[in-house]
């Protein structure tokens, strides 16, 4: 599912947690400096060699909501299955896909279990982690 804002996956973990009626959410982004090898032939001091940018390498969001149910579980892992139906909101419906836009292989854990969404090739699985 496409999103008009970059923000929207934010928006859909508050959504989830306000649904498992959370009274406490937090989100903790970390960053790392990289350096760029490559030079711009233009003056943005962003693209020149030797510059330094802040990479986003990990983000963590934990709410004290109620756990995911067996039924939850399933549900979430129906996402590697494909969704038959793209305009369906709810219930793991569009809004679990946004987890795709921060990242490549999300991890989801809640209570005392895991669940890793893993690519092979142009598949994707889904790992009891």
């Amino acid at each position: 599912a496409r999103y008009a804002s970059a923000g929207a996956v934010y928006r859909e973990l508050i959504q989830n947690s306000n649904d498992a009626e959370a009274t406490q959410a937090e989100i903790h982004i970390t960053t790392s400096t990289t350096t760029s090898s490559t030079s711009s032939t233009n003056n943005d001091s962003s693209t020149k060699a030797g510059s330094h940018n802040e990479v986003v390498t990990q983000v963590v969001y934990r709410n004290n909501g109620m756990p995911f149910r067996t039924q939850d579980w399933a549900r979430l892992k129906k996402i590697a299955e494909g969704n038959p139906d793209v305009s369906k909101v709810g219930a793991f419906g569009v809004g679990a896909y946004t987890m795709f836009s921060i990242c490549e292989e999300p991890l989801v854990i809640s209570g005392t279990e895991a669940l890793a969404f893993i690519w092979k090739g142009d598949s994707l699985y889904t790992r009891v982690a």
